[in-house]
């Protein structure tokens, strides 16, 4: 499976990463899904494949923005632009 198909289903596992990626990706969902059950441990096991805290703290920035502009943007009823498929169409 390529890197963007994997991505694009959310699946870390089937994605080509080296184990750093793997691990902010999968923070990244579990941020994203159950923000409530982030942990010290998780953010350690963070530090533990090579990321430093300003970059563990801008992670977290970065991943929360991107779901409060999706909040909004869903609130207000803004209509997704397609944006995706029309990459993908002009990539085939």
């Amino acid at each position: 499976m390529s890197l963007a198909d994997a991505l694009s289903e959310a699946n870390t596992t089937a994605a080509p990463l080296r184990p750093e990626e793997r691990a902010l990706l999968e923070f990244a969902q579990q941020l994203t899904h159950r923000p409530a059950e982030v942990s010290n441990t998780d953010v350690e096991r963070l530090r533990q494949v090579g990321w430093d805290d300003p970059q563990i703290a801008e992670a977290i920035y970065i991943i929360s923005l991107f779901a409060f502009f999706n909040r909004v943007a869903d609130a207000f009823g803004l209509v997704d632009p397609g944006y995706r498929a029309k990459r993908t169409s002009s990539l085939a």
